[in-house]
């Protein structure tokens, strides 16, 4: 798998500076609204080659996601290796800072880096979020990496780290009075004269020492490693079980020197563990390591203790706490090391002084140090006798080599007293030998006594060893079930929330679309008025385009009938006033275009008669041309009709005016149907009057006056000015049939 080579501005600090920055924080929180990351780095096996093959010369960088993406410098930066190595062994501790509210964004970015070329050679990112605060997670790193050989397999690259999320305050978790137990941990007493290197300390509380005793497994002593595979860990490795029968170890610094290590550090333990749950089986148990197999590839192969020490934390020991003043503490002096080799100059076991306290509140301001730890009052042994294992036997053990001291004394004494007389010696000597023989019988009878019991006991043990072989395999069996079903239930819990969150999603999205139905449903009824609207005007403006069409037709038929008639007057004209001017007919009488009858010459009948017709048609053209100017508004006004009706105010004054403009088109309708009829019979009873006129008929005087029509009524009639309102576009127009004249 190839990997991207990036440079890396971050250089290496100096080891004694981490050293001493390190131990100077005593306090285990952070200032308020704020989280640390605290991460130990111990080693790293089978890193990869730098770009040109060569071995790298590594060193680690840790960040937040959030300063890798702005490029910032970061100061948790641990020391370079003397030499170049692919199995590097750091021990430094660093630290980082965020933000309490960027938890559940910000990741902790773990960058090896080469100190030569400042290339970046791996890079691990762990999300904060899925770390619990105040436990320490032990991590096995594993990143595959294609080796540079095409024909090796992929080989792995573990980085062995442990990190621990601190917080502002101790979470108090239900049923537990107290927040959390600290242990202070000072150093050896006595110098050791076997101690080939420096140690360090594995500390926690089980809370049953019983079974922790009994079973002696590998995964009971030593660090628990969790392997986490990149670059896609799972969420299922930061799970950590409420009780754990090996308790929750916490690794400590190396102590130095050899001779005298010391350590003067503090652990804490929380109430969640059971650490602050005192009974008669919970204790405390330090483990005692030499720092060389701290090494990265042995990190998690610790199985073999220097030696061990066990505090057994009884209920007599907590009521024993809260009788004193101030903290709520105690401090054991001398506790010794047990199944050990280490000696000191004495030739004795070595022996420890630690104090602990309970802590009570969520944000505790004073912890245990090297100072306050001495103010403590010191626990008495007595209260220790009782079930103390293996303790008890070193404590046995020196009574003994007591009492024999004594005997020895004893038997000194006895050969310097003065000699007897012989007569009472030899009666002591029988006496002597008669109790001896006694003696010897009794010893016999012992012996015998012992043998048999020594064979009950053997078969007893036979037998109760069977047991608890037959039990711990039982054990074993159940805790691989209990294992495989708490590994089954995190599955279902993990697919139960997959699943609620799915759903939660499919309701967001089934609310969603039901208000976008809602909206379309909505938009779909405010739109519904509107479309029968719009259609019903595009109705009307179809009859108005209509009705314009009829009035062309008929400003068509009209000019016809006009070119008709000119070209009979044309005709008939000069004629007829020839036969005026040669035969004047005084008994035929005309109307002048005044309404009074014509004078004596025939030449002012026809002149009057002619500029009627002309009036005539005059006018009508004249309501022709404002019939066809009035038409072409209304088409300009519907193409802006949808915009008309934005408000409701605006749809009433229309509907008003399509009122009053459907009355006035009614109204001229009817009267452009009476002057048709009315023009068509007087056109008719001209040419009648014409006709008579050329055959030479001539009606009675009185008919002729009565049937002719009256010009000065004729021009008042069609001379009458209209005015029409504008015709709106949603006015509705009635589209009527021709009348007799429009046929003709």
């Amino acid at each position: 798998m190839g990997r991207k080579q990036k440079k890396v501005a971050e250089g290496p600090e100096d080891p004694r500076n981490t050293s001493l920055s390190v131990e100077s924080v005593m306090s285990h929180l952070c200032p308020c609204n704020k989280e640390t990351i605290v991460v130990t780095l111990h080693g790293a096996t089978n890193l990869p080659a730098c770009k040109d093959g060569s071995e790298p010369w590594p060193y680690v960088v840790v960040k937040t996601t959030s300063e890798e993406a702005k490029d910032q410098n970061s100061k948790a930066v641990t020391s370079v290796t003397t030499e170049p190595t692919k199995a590097p062994i750091w021990g430094d501790t660093v630290k980082v800072e965020i933000q309490a509210e960027d938890v559940g964004r910000e990741d902790v970015v773990l960058k090896v880096v080469d100190n030569k070329k400042k290339e970046e050679l791996l890079s691990y990112q762990i999300p904060i979020k899925y770390l619990r605060v105040f436990h320490p997670y032990h991590f096995e790193l594993v990143m595959p990496t294609q080796s540079g050989n095409a024909n090796e397999a992929t080989a792995k690259t573990q980085l062995y780290a442990t990190v621990v999320r601190k917080g502002s305050f101790i979470p108090r978790y239900i049923g537990c009075n107290h927040t959390a137990l600290e242990v202070f941990l000072r150093g050896v007493n006595d110098p050791l004269v076997n101690s080939p290197s420096p140690m360090v300390v594995i500390a926690r509380v089980v809370p049953s020492y019983k079974e922790f005793r009994m079973n002696r497994d590998p995964d009971s002593l030593g660090l628990p490693i969790t392997p986490l595979s990149f670059p896609a860990p799972s969420m299922m490795n930061f799970d950590v079980p409420r009780a754990s029968q090996h308790g929750c170890p916490q690794l400590s610094k190396p102590g130095g020197p050899p001779e005298l290590p010391l350590w003067n550090q503090s652990f804490l333990f929380q109430g969640r563990d059971g650490a602050t749950s005192f009974s008669d089986d919970t204790a405390l148990v330090l483990e005692y390591y030499a720092s060389t197999s701290m090494k990265g590839s042995e990190l998690g192969a610790l199985r073999k203790p220097l030696g061990i020490s066990v505090l057994p934390l009884k209920s007599r020991l907590y009521r024993q706490m809260l009788t004193g003043k101030g903290l709520d503490g105690l401090r054991v002096e001398r506790l010794p090391i047990t199944d050990t080799k280490l000696k000191t100059m004495n030739r004795v076991a070595p022996t420890v002084d630690l104090s602990f306290q309970l802590l009570s509140s969520e944000r505790p301001e004073n912890f245990l140090t090297p100072n306050s730890s001495k103010l403590l009052p010191i626990l008495d042994p007595k209260i220790l006798d009782e079930k103390l294992g293996s303790i008890r036997e070193s404590w046995s053990k020196a009574t003994v080599s007591s009492t024999r001291d004594f005997s020895t004394s004893t038997s000194q004494e006895a050969e310097e007293e003065p000699l007897r007389p012989l007569k009472a010696r030899e009666m002591e000597m029988n006496n002597y030998r008669q109790a001896m023989q006694k003696m010897a019988k009794d010893i016999l009878s012992l012996r015998k006594q012992a043998s048999i019991l020594e064979a009950e006991n053997h078969m007893l043990m036979s037998r109760v060893t069977q047991e608890e072989m037959d039990e711990e395999q039982d054990n074993a069996n159940n805790m691989q079930k209990l294992v495989s079903m708490k590994q089954k239930l995190l599955l279902s819990e993990l697919d139960m929330k997959q699943l609620r969150d799915k759903v939660q999603l499919l309701q967001n999205e089934l609310i969603r679309k039901n208000d976008r139905e809602k909206e379309l449903l909505l938009l779909y009824q405010a739109q519904q008025p509107q479309a029968a609207l719009l259609k019903r005007y595009q109705e009307k403006l179809q009859k108005m385009k209509a009705l314009e069409e009829i009035v062309q037709q008929q400003e068509k038929v009209i000019k016809k009938m006009e070119r008709v008639l000119e070209d009979k007057l044309r005709e008939k004209n000069e004629p007829l006033l020839n036969r005026l001017q040669g035969k004047p007919r005084v008994a035929f009488p005309m109307l002048s275009a005044s309404g009074l009858p014509p004078g004596p010459t025939g030449e002012n009948q026809s002149v009057d008669l002619y500029s009627v017709l002309l009036a005539e048609n005059s006018r009508l053209r004249a309501e022709l041309d404002k019939s066809c100017h009035l038409s072409a508004p209304i088409i300009l006004q519907q193409q802006a009709l949808p915009d008309l009706l934005a408000n409701t105010s605006d749809k009433f004054n229309l509907l008003a005016k399509l009122e009053r403009a459907q009355s006035r088109i009614l109204s001229l309708e009817s009267q452009l149907e009476d002057s048709a009829r009315r023009w068509g019979r007087e056109k008719q009873d001209l040419a009648t009057w014409l006709q008579e006129q050329e055959y030479g008929l001539q009606p009675p005087s009185n008919a002729i006056i009565t049937n002719l029509p009256n010009p000065s009524t004729h021009s008042k009639d069609y001379g009458r000015p209209s005015k029409l309102d504008p015709l709106m576009p949603s006015s509705e127009t009635k589209i009527n049939k021709p009348s007799d004249s429009q046929q003709a």
